[in-house]
């Protein structure tokens, strides 16, 4: 059983966002515009110039400066040292035309048409023919001191995506994208952030700064869009679709380009000279050489060979990561390694030295930066990755192959952007997987998370997170941290030992489809491992987090990943879902028709399976299965394909290291299959001739076919001649040509031609009775309702009484009722409760718990009588009970229910147990003998009677047993999200200092509705509460509520009036306090207001005549909930 790590959430989850936080100056009206060569240059009468530079018909890029900056230095970037964000600059020539329109001048070209709005200078871009809005300023510019501000407009339905790593997440409507380093390696932080989002709208935008930023995205109808310095500086990109945006952002910041083939399979780091182990708490294994007296040859015995002896794939090794590691005799730890088909890299602290002779002499090829090096961030850390990448390109022909903990824009140039260093859990699984999503929407093609952690793990979580990572480009695993568990996948034993090595054997087999998606990836900058909104646009479910959990590879290949535990989850992995077409379960072949609605399924899974779902019309080119490129001949290329309509595939290849493939060294090969679509019928493959060459090219080749019919051919011909049946998969090994029919996966066709050149062109015809029905496949049954239990892999330990040995408190949650958690009898401990403490994984709102005791002939010992539950959202701030009780003698489970309370923490607290001294025949036999507990009669030592145990008087502790223990967390409706205005409801309390409290409009004085639109820093809002100096708004709750969000500050028609205080209580206790407000200051508080009976909404201020906003004031529940009088 694994228990899952997990941040503590704060209390109330309470968040906020200052839209503005100093001052802006307005950069004013419209003066002066001149139209240049390829730009535009523009003046205000507040001495603010401005500077549009047209690079494509659809990429402009917006400079703008204060009065107060220097002219000479108004427009020349910002600072970049050895690394730019921006390293394209050899445009075309763009095509445009400005004119005035009155109000505004109109500058057009192919792609847009930009509206200049004079007075105030606004921009407004809409698409070419100058009616359809893509975004407008609904302020004018704001530059100040420290700070700049744009504020664009936005709509419900739209989506934003970028920001660079954002832990956990991959969209961004309704949150904000903090644009900084934020310290940490965890959901919700920031390991390489990105100043660039783009909007499902078809347009992005890159600030080019290296100074942090926030782009607030929570509102409905604008953005607002922040940085930490006056230079105005941003590119802007249009397009007809988030591709396009990509394209271009990639074009001028720099795409991944290609990373060696090797670098595609497993990786392994640890520290293997001596001193191993100094700094690290893992542990070395019993006969292993290395450790306090190793050197860095020893990992070639150690690691190296058992990966072959174990039949394990693997391509590379880091043998020096540690910090102080360092290595010995590296020409011979090369040799080494290679001799077992490895290629070596380095991990470094503090810098790339000794990379000249590392690279060019002892011939290392890989190097991974450690935040020790690269901890500054920003400007700092992508020059460190420049010239890390600049000691392989310089002192070999390889291709670089770096990874790096910090980045920035323009660090997908360089590296493999990984997430820093983590404990293995569930929880870790899955927020892994919305991160690369969100990291290859912003450009970063190779990214990813050590294999199940650094710290902790086990060899399920290690399964589980091997499995899907083996779908991802680049993985690794590191060594030495965690103590009771080495990152080899051959280190754990069957059953897990053979399931990794099939998924590992697995990724080499596809390297062909996963190399021509990275060489994709370098000339279009799209994503290898994709959110389903690439390749299915026109599904408004794929733009959203609705499916977080899975992703495409390529555009065939949808990976659900299992981040549940088979004990939590009763092996099923829920709520797969799927675009609309034909998709086919690749293990065993069945058929699902999703609507154009999109279709959701669950999935029932074993350890070994993970759900993988393959496009029909896909066709998957494979290599012969391997431990590591080289190992073998690619002479043989196997097409897995999935007949569906007419569909064609290019492939890819060339050398696979050195960085001719730039220079025109490679080729392509085209495949094309024609087949009835969802019926039975003839199928046409045809193999086109290979287009160039490289070095080390296979001239001739074998092509196996595995065409998934569903029905058995008559004939299958090659060329027009009918190749010879064969009996089955054994006469099919031995032929050189032929086919066979095979009733797996509901029906798969087999066929193989004899070697023949690779410039040869070959056509299969597949002869197929169209009169023959397709085998019928079996479908997927809904999973069990696994009732309200909160899962066990979502828990976490944090407090736990002393334990009988073999006895853990982790036995209680294992789902496994003949394993116990007991409590130790303590001589030393005369009295004081048993209790325990959990960490629920998130802010939940529990409701009860089940008890189960022992499940022997004993069952009657050790149970619980009397206890409290206590939830709270720190340690140590337990606050009220959350409810007492006293259980009953009973040999099964025992269910208890209460009034539900939202909290992060757990604590069951035993009072006392039940009294077994009336049964004194039945003693339980775990209870050893204890001094009160003896009698001497004749010289002999009576069995000791369990007593009954009160923790508040001084007795002793009798121990306690649990065999099962769930807490249980209150479902949420089956319902519809409601979002309900609370301008919409009646209030059951309304006191304000000036009139009534004004329902949509701000207050005005001391009459109803005397106040006009409410407006904050220039922005009006439709909806809201209008409250003047003293207020206070109650409201009643009922249902499940879930958050509470608004926009508050200080109306712009009393802006003199002073500051004011924003306060909301919940139940009577504060949860949240602005502090003191001045305009044109706006937060928005966002709480979580779970559990709450009573709302209450107060503003303090020392004038009444301050009017104060509570705009867009809204609760988010469930269709049925109640709020108001």
């Amino acid at each position: 059983m694994a228990i899952r790590c997990c941040q503590t959430l704060l209390a109330l989850a309470v968040s906020q966002a200052l839209i503005f936080s100093a001052v802006g100056a307005p950069i004013g009206n419209l003066q002066h515009i001149r139209a240049e060569t390829g730009q535009v240059e523009m003046q205000t009468d507040q001495q603010v110039r401005l500077q549009i530079q047209l690079l494509k018909p659809g990429l402009f890029r917006l400079q703008a400066a204060g009065a107060d900056q220097s002219k000479n230095s108004a427009f020349t970037g910002p600072g970049d040292k050895a690394a730019a964000i921006v390293i394209k600059n050899d445009y075309a020539k763009v095509e445009f035309s400005l004119s005035d329109q009155g109000d505004y001048q109109l500058l057009q070209t192919s792609a847009i048409a930009l509206r200049i709005y004079k007075q105030p200078l606004k921009l407004a871009l809409y698409q070419a023919d100058n009616q359809r809005l893509i975004f407008e300023e609904l302020q004018p510019l704001e530059l100040a001191k420290d700070s700049s501000f744009q504020t664009l407009s936005s709509d419900s339905n739209e989506r934003f995506f970028g920001g660079g790593q954002q832990n956990g997440a991959f969209e961004f409507k309704g949150k904000t994208m903090e644009i900084s380093y934020s310290g940490g390696w965890e959901e919700g932080d920031r390991p390489s952030p990105a100043p660039f989002f783009m909007s499902s709208k078809g347009y992005g935008v890159l600030r080019n700064s290296w100074a942090n930023g926030s782009y607030d995205f929570r509102s409905s109808e604008y953005i607002n869009l922040s940085h930490n310095e006056q230079r105005f500086d941003s590119y802007y990109f249009v397009g007809d679709s988030i591709k396009d945006v990509l394209a271009d952002y990639t074009e001028l910041t720099g795409r991944a380009r290609l990373i060696p083939r090797w670098a595609f399979e497993y990786g392994d780091a640890d520290c293997y000279n001596d001193g191993d182990n100094v700094k690290k708490p893992g542990t070395v294994p019993e006969g292993w050489s290395d450790g306090p007296t190793g050197t860095t040859p020893d990992v070639i015995e150690t690691v190296a060979k058992k990966y072959r002896e174990h039949d394990m794939p693997g391509g590379w090794i880091l043998p020096n990561d540690g910090y102080g590691c360092g290595y010995t005799d590296l020409p011979k730890v090369v040799a080494g390694l290679a001799k077992y088909g490895f290629r070596t890299g380095l991990w470094t602290e503090n810098g790339v030295d000794k990379i000249a002779w590392e690279v060019g002499t002892a011939g290392s090829r890989a190097q991974k930066l450690d935040v020790a090096w690269t901890g500054q961030g920003y400007q700092f850390a992508l020059d460190a990755n420049k010239s890390a990448a600049d000691g392989i390109l310089n002192n070999s022909d390889s291709r670089p192959f770096l990874w790096t903990v910090m980045g920035w824009a323009g660090i997908q140039r360089y590296a493999v952007t990984w997430t820093g260093d983590q404990s293995a859990s569930w929880d870790y699984i899955r927020w892994h997987i919305p991160t690369l999503i969100g990291s290859g929407l912003s450009g970063q093609t190779y990214a990813t998370g050590d294999v199940d952690a650094i710290f902790g793990g086990s060899p399920e979580t290690y399964t589980r997170d091997l499995q899907w990572k083996a779908f991802t480009p680049v993985l690794m695993g590191m060594s030495g941290w965690a103590k009771a568990a080495r990152k080899h996948p051959w280190w754990y034993d069957e059953p897990y030992r053979s399931i990794n090595r099939d998924y590992l054997k697995l990724k080499m087999r596809l390297m062909p489809y996963m190399y021509t998606a990275a060489y994709e990836a370098e000339i279009t900058g799209a994503p290898i491992l994709r959110g389903l909104m690439w390749d299915f646009p026109q599904d408004p479910n794929a733009f959203t987090e609705a499916h977080k959990y899975q992703f495409l590879v390529g555009k065939d290949l949808l990976v659900a990943p299992v981040y549940r535990s088979m004990a939590a989850s009763k092996g099923w992995r829920k709520d797969v879902y799927l675009p609309q077409g034909q998709w086919l379960d690749y293990w065993d072949g069945r058929v699902v028709d999703a609507p154009a609605s999109g279709l959701k399924l669950d999935y029932k899974v074993d350890l070994k399976t993970m759900p993988l779902f393959v496009r029909a019309g896909a066709i998957l080119p494979m290599y012969p299965a391997s431990l590591y490129d080289g190992e073998k001949p690619k002479d043989v290329l196997t097409l897995d394909i999935y007949p569906y309509g007419t569909s064609s595939y290019l492939m890819y290849e060339d050398d696979g290291n050195t960085r001719q493939y730039q220079q025109g060294k490679f080729s392509q090969q085209a495949f094309t299959v024609k087949a009835p679509e969802g019926k039975a019928g003839d199928i046409q493959i045809e193999i086109a001739p290979v287009t160039g060459e490289y070095q080390g090219q296979e001239q001739q080749r074998q092509y196996q076919l595995q065409v998934h019919s569903r029905v058995k051919p008559e004939q299958v011909k090659l060329a027009g001649k009918a190749l010879p049946q064969l009996k089955d998969a054994a006469a099919f090994e031995i032929a050189k040509s032929g086919w066979y029919f095979s009733t797996e996966k509901y029906g798969v066709i087999y066929a193989k031609t004899a070697k023949v050149s690779i410039r040869e062109a070959l056509q299969f015809e597949l002869t197929i009775n169209p009169a023959l029905t397709l085998a019928a496949t079996a479908g997927y049954p809904a999973a069990p309702e696994l009732g309200n239990a909160i899962a066990a892999d979502s828990l976490l330990v944090l407090n736990r009484p002393a334990e009988e040995s073999g006895h853990l408190l982790e036995n209680a949650f294992d789902d496994n009722p003949t394993t116990w958690f007991r409590t130790k009898r303590d001589q030393a401990l005369k009295t004081g409760a048993h209790e325990f403490t959990l960490a629920l994984g998130e802010r939940r709102m529990v409701n009860g718990f089940e008890i189960a005791p022992r499940n022997d002939q004993h069952w009657k010992y050790g149970q619980v009588r009397d206890y409290e539950v206590y939830i709270a959202d720190n340690n140590g701030e337990w606050g009220e009970v959350a409810h007492r009780g006293t259980l009953k003698v009973q040999q099964t489970s025992q269910k208890v229910e209460f009034p539900a309370k939202a909290g992060t923490l757990f604590r069951f607290r035993v009072l006392s147990t039940q009294d077994q001294a009336e049964d004194g025949s039945a003693l339980d036999p775990m209870v050893t003998a204890a001094g009160d507990d003896k009698a001497v009669d004749d010289n002999k030592t009576k069995p000791a009677i369990a007593k009954a145990f009160n923790a508040l008087l001084p007795k002793q502790v009798t121990p306690i047993t649990i065999s099962e223990f769930k807490v249980l967390e209150q479902p949420l409706p089956n319902q519809p999200q409601l979002q309900q205005p609370l301008s919409e409801v009646t209030a059951s309390v309304s006191e304000n200092s000036r009139g009534p409290v004004e329902l949509n409009s701000a207050n005005g004085g001391k009459k109803a509705k005397d106040g006009g639109h409410m407006q904050m820093n220039g922005l009006k809002f439709r909806k809201g509460l209008g409250v003047a100096g003293q207020s206070r708004i109650d409201y009643p709750l009922s249902g499940h509520w879930q958050l509470f969000r608004a926009d508050v500050g200080i109306d712009d028609s009393c802006r003199q009036h002073g500051s004011v205080q924003f306060q909301i209580y919940g139940d009577d206790q504060l949860l949240y306090d602005s502090g003191t407000l001045q305009a044109p200051a706006v937060v928005k508080p966002q709480l979580d207001i779970r559990g709450i009976k009573l709302l209450s909404l107060r503003t303090k201020a020392g004038n009444e005549k301050v009017c104060a906003n509570w705009a867009n004031a809204m609760v988010i529940g469930f269709a049925g909930d109640k709020v108001g009088k």
